[in-house]
């Protein structure tokens, strides 16, 4: 099995290590490379979002890579392959960054907007974060849409799962679990802005508002 190699290869690591100092951890994260700036990335000025405190499962809620095993309930935790920041704020970081770059809008995280800015705010509740070792990343998302100070049925609430095959390494996982956080930002981003939504099939396992 794919994760025991993983599991055995680190001790026989440690094991060749000694006495010698432990190894430094590898810090990792969600966030999409940094882009220069042009004319489509810049905002639009037709309205602003917010990203909320993205809530995730306690399983996953550790500085930890944590790895699922396929048909079990067992889970292992990389101890040296770590998260930059926490998980939320890693998840929520990156899908600021995501909408903001998609729509062409300005990514407020707090405080006041100007009376004649729309505000759409995003509330994210992650219920599965799934990294099955040289298999898949899976995403299971619920999430709504609300616009401040309207309450004339502008609120959207939906769900969307999204799973992304991943080769093996660490590396490869993390940046399955990216590309997923990436396209749950088209789906919203494409809910916004009533356009087709692009993302590679087979990615998509769920995706309805209601």
């Amino acid at each position: 099995m794919n994760i025991c190699k993983l599991f055995f290869g680190l001790i026989a690591v440690a094991g060749l290590a000694g006495c010698a100092a432990p190894p430094a951890s590898q810090y990792y994260t969600l966030m999409p490379a940094s882009k220069a700036a042009t004319p489509q990335t810049l905002h639009n000025g037709k309205y602003a979002i917010r990203v909320l405190p993205v809530s995730v499962p306690e399983q996953v809620d550790r500085p930890q890579i944590v790895l699922g095993t396929p048909n079990s309930a067992e889970v292992t935790l990389l101890n040296g392959s770590l998260w930059a920041s926490p998980l939320s704020d890693e998840i929520r970081q990156a899908l600021s960054s995501e909408l903001s770059a998609q729509l062409g809008v300005l990514s407020i995280p707090a405080g006041p907007v100007p009376d004649k800015l729309a505000l759409w705010r995003i509330g994210v509740t992650v219920q599965r974060f799934d990294s099955l070792y040289g298999r898949h990343a899976l995403l299971d998302a619920s999430w709504r849409l609300e616009q401040q100070g309207r309450e004339d049925g502008s609120l959207k609430l939906c769900r969307t799962v999204l799973q992304v095959p991943v080769a093996e390494g660490v590396v490869p996982m993390v940046e399955g679990q990216r590309l997923a956080v990436q396209y749950l930002a088209a789906t919203i981003a494409a809910q916004l802005s009533e356009k087709k939504l692009d993302v590679p099939a087979g990615r998509i396992i769920i995706n309805g508002c209601a």
